[in-house]
């Protein structure tokens, strides 16, 4: 049984944009988004713990993130323009750990991503292997949520 903290559920579909978007992003870093790469994205979002309208939303923003792919840097630095609060950006890599480690699978790419986020907001690394206690301080998941729809403009889904 595993003994790590839940995502919250106020947050789980902000935070599953979110990592669409940085995936993508990652996945797009080569110029091409391949077809083992579509396939893997369209798992993660099937694998995301939301309701089915959130999915369907999901599923229709992949394919236009796939069509368009957002460029990584333009992400990274619309959250260290957003993030002010240091609490608050630890509960983001916090969560985004959670989701990664969700599938008991860690790709090395979702640990690059990780990665590429601390160094933006100017955190410690993260590691995806080690046990990781979440963060404490004033930030909240409805903190959290809006940010992320801010950061991407989601529509209310």
């Amino acid at each position: 049984m595993d003994a790590s903290p839940a995502i919250d559920p106020a947050v789980a579909f902000e935070l599953a944009a979110l990592r669409l978007h940085l995936v993508v992003g990652m996945a797009a870093a080569d110029d091409e988004i391949h077809d083992d790469e579509v396939s893997g994205l369209a798992d993660l979002v099937a694998s995301c713990d939301v309701t089915d309208a959130q999915r369907s939303y999901l599923e229709q923003l992949l394919l236009a993130l796939v069509a368009a792919p957002p460029k990584l840097d333009d992400l990274l630095r619309q959250l260290i323009d957003r993030i002010e609060d240091p609490a608050l950006a630890q509960l983001l890599v916090d969560d985004l750990v959670l989701i990664a480690r969700s599938d008991d699978h860690v790709d090395p790419r979702e640990e690059g991503m990780l990665r590429l986020v601390c160094g933006a907001l100017e955190l410690d690394p993260v590691s995806l292997y080690d046990t990781h206690e979440r963060a404490h301080g004033d930030a909240s998941a409805a903190d959290l949520a809006r940010l992320v729809r801010s950061l991407l403009d989601l529509d209310a889904a």
